[in-house]
């Protein structure tokens, strides 16, 4: 067999194989996020709408969300596409703390003659 046919058939392989490794690993982060929608849950929508679970229909496929105090949205399941973990207070305090502080410009001397 000629070498380049050779090397070809093994990069079709190798292909074939990531292909498939990616599809397992995305249906496998499918199945999380399933599992992680449930009723209070705070989630982003594939069109960027934040809100939190208030109920979830089963058999309509179809998820009840409050994005502000008494406006809910009735949206499909598969339309959540995040669930947002609000960031715990340690975190906060350490990311404020790794910002550099907001140097103030220095004050401008008046020319001299």
């Amino acid at each position: 067999m000629d070498p380049f046919t050779l090397m070809m058939v093994a990069v079709l392989a190798l292909m074939v194989v990531f292909m498939i490794r990616n599809s397992r690993k995305q249906k496998a982060d499918r199945e999380a996020l399933v599992e992680k929608v449930v009723k209070g849950a705070n989630v982003m929508t594939t069109s960027g709408i934040f809100g939190t679970i208030v109920s979830i229909d089963a058999e309509e496929n179809q998820i009840v969300l409050e994005t502000t105090p008494g406006t809910k949205l009735r949206i499909h399941r598969q339309a959540v596409t995040t669930i947002v973990e609000k960031p715990t207070p340690a975190v906060t305090a350490s990311a404020a703390a790794s910002k550099p502080a907001a140097k103030k410009p220095a004050a401008k001397k008046p020319a001299t003659k």
